[in-house]
């Protein structure tokens, strides 16, 4: 079955858009932009999508979608997948764009965007959509808490974890520069992604313990 044209003008829309927002930010992106790197008029952008912002929500939907599936296997991980090698999994996945840059990264920019300059657009999207990503996270620290600890407690945790790893993807470059001069390449991610995994689950454990 052949895809309509109108199909395919909304998926050259949502992809262009996807990588302005993930350079620029939501304030920073231009619909100009948008619509030169989508080839397409602005007419498309507002009968598909009626605004930037709305635009914006459906970048964020999509992203959701493709950040659900990716984490499925550590944030839902069967008892036959070890916890640390669930949390290692799902940590490299939010180090990704540090290095790569394709779709899943190019998402994980935007959220990072978010962390700094969050928009009413964002916070409405995390109010009323986001729910099953950060109940998956949370799923995924409750493995290392104790039995009595309460889903307040897991949510907690799993905004911690996402701050560990935001922190590094949002001040990449500085980490390349003086003083640091760090040599960014998979080695340093794949060790930077141990690191936190280990100190995640001390940290995590560490209350089991207590």
């Amino acid at each position: 079955m052949s895809t309509r044209p109108s199909e395919v003008t909304r998926s050259k829309i949502l992809k262009a858009a996807v990588r302005v927002f993930a350079e620029d930010g939501y304030e920073g992106a231009s619909i100009r932009t948008i619509v030169a790197k989508a080839d397409v008029n602005q007419a498309a952008i507002n009968y598909h999508f009626g605004s930037k912002e709305g635009l914006y929500r459906a970048v964020l939907h999509s992203a959701l979608e493709t950040l659900l599936r990716a984490d499925a296997t550590a944030t839902q991980a069967p008892a036959s997948v070890a916890r640390e090698e669930a949390l290692r999994a799902f940590i490299g996945r939010q180090l990704r764009p540090m290095l790569a840059r394709d779709e899943m990264s190019q998402y994980l920019r935007i959220f990072n965007w978010e962390t700094v300059r969050p928009t009413p657009a964002f916070r409405k999207f995390m109010a009323e959509d986001a729910g099953p990503y950060l109940v998956g996270a949370a799923a995924l620290v409750r493995r290392f808490l104790p039995p009595g600890a309460t889903e307040h407690e897991a949510v907690l945790g799993a905004l911690w974890l996402f701050g560990q790893c935001s922190i590094f993807v949002r001040n990449c470059e500085q980490l390349s520069r003086p003083p640091l001069g760090f040599k960014l390449d998979q080695d340093f991610v794949d060790g930077l992604a141990d690191m936190i995994a280990r100190w995640a689950a001390g940290g995590l454990l560490a209350q089991t313990q207590g």
